[in-house]
């Protein structure tokens, strides 16, 4: 049929004069169809899922051909080739994982049948979120980028100050850090792209809680755990802050800022596939605190100059190398009472000197990712603490490497190794009393660690981790398990689990007197619920967490001191618990041009530690916290205004006066801050105008007291000014 119509279609095109030919020509023309019909073979079968249901609608081509078609609604294909010999038979289909087969085309007809592993949809893909609140690109739970960190009302642009505005942290106004669920400051590390930070925040300074060293515009993703973190890190019995910076800026431009604390000057020089960036800065607080009464007496508004310089470079598509390194320095001197001082006030004066820096390495070698990193950060103070001198160094050397690959398309794997060698020394001078103390130790800390993914189903997913460390300063070995598990209930919703083991060296004070000790243990459970819909964001969770060898001092009394130096008597025989439930709830759809989010934690912790005599709630404890946090876009979206609301109970104080340990609590914390920014232009450079009011109704919170020796005085420890204005501008400079 078909040649007797290609032949019919021949003459009719060509004319008469090959009608006598006719006959040759059909019979030519025939053996041609059929010297190619026998040339190509017939390929066909059908093509299932894992639960061996049609896959409608795949496509199956041959690799380096056009030769191919489309499974029907039963699943199955046919189609014709010329090809010979081994071939590859692709397959592919959205929503499945695409297969490739090898097949020889050794006669006329082959069957093939295909079954296809669904894929994780990364749109809609389960995660691991218990205890973890992500912000970056590669994560589906988006929680506080740099630009929600600078906008929220309370926070002063730091990032320390922001996430205390999610579940899980406590407010304590009298000192830097994370607080986490009943830990202390120093249960939680803050780490930059994979490096632990030895100083996030500037020198401490006595009841005066200072700020994070690093602007959040440096970072592209933030990840706070609150517990039942990865394997990969350690060293924390609480949480870790994971910040991951930049890759290659945009575009070449400048960078100028002034406010009432100091002025910044910044640049970055963007070239192909490099660019450089430096920035520094000068601030004195003296014209902040003409503006802002202070409830303390500053011999010396505190003064820093402050610079950075970063480097990135792409040598390829598939890597990127970052440099970075920071530094400070920083002064002040304070006068605050103290009723356990001769003259009823305490002097306190500080000279700081600090220096971070980093380098690291990705690159992507087929299908491993190779991770490395090395990092030194030094420290130094020089402190007057009334009639005594106390000279205080740190430092850290860390080098770090991962490997990571997608073993399957449900399995990856992460496996890496980090080796630390840091050295701390105090030498303590008291000129009156005729005496000198030098105390200093070096630790050399190694770590390995293992962790995988594995995607049971499109709907459930388990991490599975395990983590090894040794301190040399204790010469001591430890194993940390880790696992976690989600399922997804449905479209926008899942549940999670968690749980691990995690250790800690004793602080640094105890290491002085003794090496003899054990790391100090914390075990986390954990179950989580979230959904996130339209731009809505809801999580519940609930926690339990057991410490196990707590440092603690053999002491016959209590000794309130906060800055006193520990007995050498102490053993790891401290313990605790922490328990509770955090509710999360963002919204950034209901209200046009607006986002609002809610977070409540309870607590219910107590532990047996340090010179504590009985199991009580911790001092940087408190059972309720509560933060409101609005912003609303007015003009077009040109101005920004917010406010936060901070509440929380009243957390536990020594009163001497009282025969129940920590029987006492401050009266309740309440803040309300107001923020607001403006967005305009300079001769066509982008202009940023803003202002923050904090603790707009100047409510004078308390977060503890100082007593006599006798007890007969107290003295109130308060935020260094009640009510606080703040007010600058920021202008970038580009060609675009």
């Amino acid at each position: 049929m078909q040649a007797d119509s290609l032949t019919s279609s021949i003459t009719k095109h060509f004319g008469s004069r090959f009608k006598s030919k006719g006959f040759f020509i059909s019979l030519f023309i025939n053996v041609l169809i059929i010297s190619s019909a026998s040339a190509q073979s017939i390929i066909k079968g059908k093509v299932i899922d894992a639960k061996k249901q049609a896959v409608i609608g795949a496509n199956i081509s041959l690799k380096g051909s056009y030769d191919g078609a489309s499974t029907d609604s039963t699943g199955v294909f046919k189609f014709a080739t010329s090809e010979k010999d081994t071939l590859i038979l692709e397959v592919s289909c959205i929503g499945f994982v695409p297969v490739e087969q090898k097949i020889i085309l050794q006669k006329a007809e082959i069957e093939v049948n295909i079954s296809l592993d669904e894929a994780i949809n990364t749109l809609r893909e389960v995660v691991i979120s218990a205890g973890a609140f992500e912000a970056s690109d590669e994560k589906k739970m988006v929680m506080l980028r740099p630009l929600d960190i600078v906008t929220t009302a309370g926070a002063g642009a730091d990032i320390f100050g922001a996430i205390q505005t999610l579940p899980g942290a406590s407010r304590v106004g009298e000192s830097e850090g994370l607080f986490v669920r009943g830990g202390s400051a120093t249960e939680t590390k803050a780490i930059i792209d994979g490096m632990i930070v030895q100083n996030p925040f500037f020198s401490s300074v006595p009841s005066v809680a200072q700020r994070g060293r690093f602007s959040p515009f440096l970072f592209k993703g933030t990840s706070f755990s609150t517990g039942g973190y990865s394997a990969q890190y350690g060293q924390g019995l609480s949480s870790v802050l994971v910040l991951n910076t930049n890759d290659l800026p945009a575009q070449t431009g400048m960078n100028v800022g002034m406010n009432f604390a100091g002025v910044t000057l910044g640049g970055t020089v963007r070239k192909g596939n490099t660019s450089i960036a430096s920035d520094g800065s000068y601030n004195n607080l003296a014209p902040a605190f003409l503006i802002n009464k202070q409830t303390v007496s500053w011999e010396k508004a505190p003064e820093s100059v402050n610079g950075s310089i970063t480097f990135r470079h792409k040598p390829n598509a598939n890597g990127i190398i970052k440099a970075y390194a920071n530094f400070s320095n920083n002064y002040l001197g304070i006068k605050f009472p103290d009723p356990t001082a001769p003259n009823g006030n305490t002097q306190f004066g500080l000279t700081g000197k600090n220096m971070y820096s980093n380098a690291t390495y990705q690159q992507a070698f087929g299908k491993w990712t190779l991770y490395s990193g090395l990092s030194y950060s030094w420290n130094k103070d020089a402190i007057k603490f009334n009639q005594q001198n106390i000279n205080r160094e740190d430092t850290r050397v860390q080098g770090r490497m991962t490997f990571s690959r997608d073993l399957t398309s449900s399995i990856n794997l992460l496996v890496g190794s980090e080796l630390h060698q840091y050295a701390y020394k105090s030498i303590f001078e008291d000129a009156i009393n005729n005496l000198l103390f030098i105390r200093q130790f070096s630790d050399t800390y190694w770590a390995s660690f293992a962790e995988s993914d594995i995607y049971i189903t499109s709907k459930l997913v388990g991490r599975v981790g395990v983590r090894s460390e040794y301190s040399s300063v204790i010469n001591r070995w430890n194993v940390a398990p880790r696992l976690s598990i989600a399922y997804k209930t449905g479209t926008y919703s899942q549940v999670s689990f968690a749980y691990g083991q995690f250790f800690q060296n004793p602080i640094t004070n105890y290491l002085y007197t003794n090496k003899k000790l054990d790391f100090e243990k914390a075990s986390h459970f954990i179950a989580n619920y979230q959904i996130i819909k339209d731009k809505r964001t809801f999580r519940v969770e609930l926690y339990q967490k057991s410490y196990a060898n707590l440092v603690r001092e053999k002491m016959p009394f209590f000794d309130p001191d906060p800055y006193r130096f520990p007995t050498p008597n102490t053993d790891n025989s401290g313990f605790g618990y922490a328990r509770g439930g955090d509710i999360f709830y963002r919204d950034q759809q209901t209200i046009k041009n607006a986002d609002f989010w809610i977070s409540y934690s309870f607590l219910d912790t107590k532990r047996l530690f340090q010179n504590y005599p009985v199991e009580v709630m911790p001092t940087f404890a408190s059972k309720h916290n509560l933060t409101v946090v609005y912003k609303q876009g007015i003009l077009k979206n040109k101005f920004d205004a917010g406010f936060t609301y901070n509440f929380a109970s009243g957390r536990p104080y020594f009163n001497p006066n009282n025969d129940l340990f920590m029987n006492d609590l401050t009266p309740n914390f309440h803040n309300f801050g107001l923020s607001g920014s403006y967005l305009t232009s300079i001769k066509g450079n982008f202009t940023v105008l803003y202002f923050a009011l904090d603790n707009v109704f100047n409510i004078q919170n308390v977060f503890g007291y100082r007593y006599s020796a006798n007890g007969t005085q107290r003295v109130a420890t308060n935020p260094p000014a009640f009510r606080t204005f703040f007010a600058g501008i920021n202008i970038t400079l580009s060609k675009k």
